[in-house]
């Protein structure tokens, strides 16, 4: 019988941590006959590995392969043994269990599995065999780099784009075609409902057959061997698609897009993968026309944008000990909503974690309050007919809420996930008491990302421009 090993880390099932948080779990070994072994270490590794083919010039034939590597993380601990000592011992049958412990650098990138590239991190299990191969068992995780929204004003200014286009008809040019398109905020976070105005005052002889509104991901790959490369790939997030402007009229659109479990905008961080995104409205007219393509760069955080109250007093991030309970930014009728880590692709999570952070006013604000243990603390009081939100407190402030299983994700957020990254070494994945080394093909790991569902996202008003009929 094989040795049996499963890594789980502590208080957090789903292993999605902050960059700058404590990671730490246990690793269990069982082993059934004594074996012959030279050292058992544990090593918490991060790192970002580009790779794609480039065909040679002047003759296809000539091929280069572009690479990239840049290690983040890497930290070892000998638990059985050292690395010094070449002797070996013998390693008795029975149940062992090991710790682990590490402080993630705050500098991490996000976790990302691309199609040329990846942003991976995982904890690797190695016992040293002597005269054989290393007996290796891996447990990927995600690392998120928080991006707080609230954190500066300029992700709350509105989005707001106008251009107009001339076309020609037999030589002469026609009347113009004003496009106009707002949002209420710059930045949005994974769960939110990007809500938007599309206007189109159509005052040329050309119909307009369909206008498109499509939310994308750009990732850049950059590769310094053999020489500096770039290589691009684009993903399409969300669309929505409406009907005709005719000739010498004027609509009013209205509609939202729904962002999917996806990776935050790449922060400034040295990394050889980098993501933005960006909202593109695609205006398509009759006959032979170019197209009218408007492009407006978009910010997706990791906290979502919070009430003018809480913004104004400056929302704690996730990092810090507190939420906003010990500064009193909330009462019991404003909440952060169904905070929510989407869970990948594990059909069998079948539970969901919705987090009421509410917070109960206090008269020492920037004071900060001593953590409690429990996870949550309800009160079912009732002030003027107005029942009071339930309060959650947070037991560990340099950890995020404990994060328990949940629905695998929808068509929409498997849609949205990057293709698989192909690597040349072959992927080992982790073993697990239900899950023993074997031969078998395993499939790539995919990075979670914390989702906002049902958070309540602002709505552009209408305006003196919606005279017309919405649709």
């Amino acid at each position: 019988m094989p040795i049996e090993c499963l890594i789980s880390f502590d208080n957090n099932p789903q292993g999605v941590y902050y960059a700058g948080q404590e990671l730490s779990g246990i690793v269990d070994l069982s082993v059934d006959a004594t074996k012959r072994i030279k050292a058992i270490h544990i090593t918490v590794s991060g790192y970002a590995k580009i790779r794609w083919i480039k065909k040679g010039y002047p003759r296809d034939s000539e091929r280069a392969m572009c690479r990239a590597y840049r290690s983040y993380l890497s930290s070892r601990s000998y638990v059985l043994g050292s690395c010094a000592s070449s002797s070996c011992m013998d390693w008795s049958a029975g149940d062992y269990s090991y710790t682990f412990h590490v402080i993630l650098p705050e500098n991490l990138p996000t976790s990302f599995d691309g199609k040329y590239g990846q942003i991976h991190y995982e904890i690797i299990t190695t016992i040293d065999r002597p005269a054989r191969y290393p007996k290796v068992f891996k447990l990927p995780f995600t690392v998120i780099q928080p991006l707080d929204l609230n954190a500066d004003t300029i992700y709350r200014v509105p989005l707001e784009i106008l251009d107009r286009k001339r076309f020609w008809s037999f030589c002469c040019p026609t009347g113009p075609l004003t496009v106009k398109f707002s949002t209420p905020y710059c930045g949005y976070a994974p769960g939110q409902k990007i809500h938007f105005v599309l206007y189109i005052n159509n005052e040329s002889s050309i119909d307009i057959t369909d206008c498109e509104v499509k939310l994308k991901q750009q990732v850049s790959y950059e590769s310094h061997d053999p020489q500096h490369e770039y290589r691009y790939d684009k993903h399409l997030i969300a669309r929505k698609q409406f009907g005709n402007v005719l000739r010498w009229s004027r609509k009013v659109y209205r509609g939202f897009l729904s962002l999917p479990s996806i990776p935050p905008s790449s922060m400034k961080i040295v990394c050889p993968i980098n993501i933005t995104y960006l909202i593109k409205v695609i205006i398509i007219p009759t006959d032979f026309h170019w197209k009218m393509k408007l492009k407006i760069p978009l910010t997706i955080g990791s906290i979502p944008i919070i009430d003018n109250m809480a913004a104004a007093a400056g929302l704690p991030s996730l990092l810090e000990t507190q939420y906003a309970m010990s500064r009193g930014y909330f009462n019991g009728r404003r909440r952060l909503q169904d905070v929510r880590v989407l869970a990948g692709e594990n059909s069998s999570m079948n539970e969901q974690l919705v987090a009421s952070v509410g917070a109960e006013e206090t008269s020492a604000v920037g004071e900060q309050q001593q953590q409690e243990e429990g996870a949550a603390t309800a009160e079912g009081a009732t002030n003027g007919g107005q029942t009071v939100i339930p309060t959650l407190l947070i037991t560990d402030g340099d950890n995020p809420p404990d994060y328990k299983l949940m629905m695998p994700p929808s068509y929409e957020d498997a849609m949205a996930l990057s293709d698989k990254f192909c690597d040349d070494s072959e992927y080992l994945q982790n073993v697990s008491l239900s899950s023993i080394v074997s031969n078998e093909t395993a499939e790539s790991f995919k990075p979670r990302y914390p989702v906002y569902y049902e958070y309540e996202t602002p709505i552009i008003p209408p305006g003196s421009d919606d005279s017309t009929s919405d649709i």
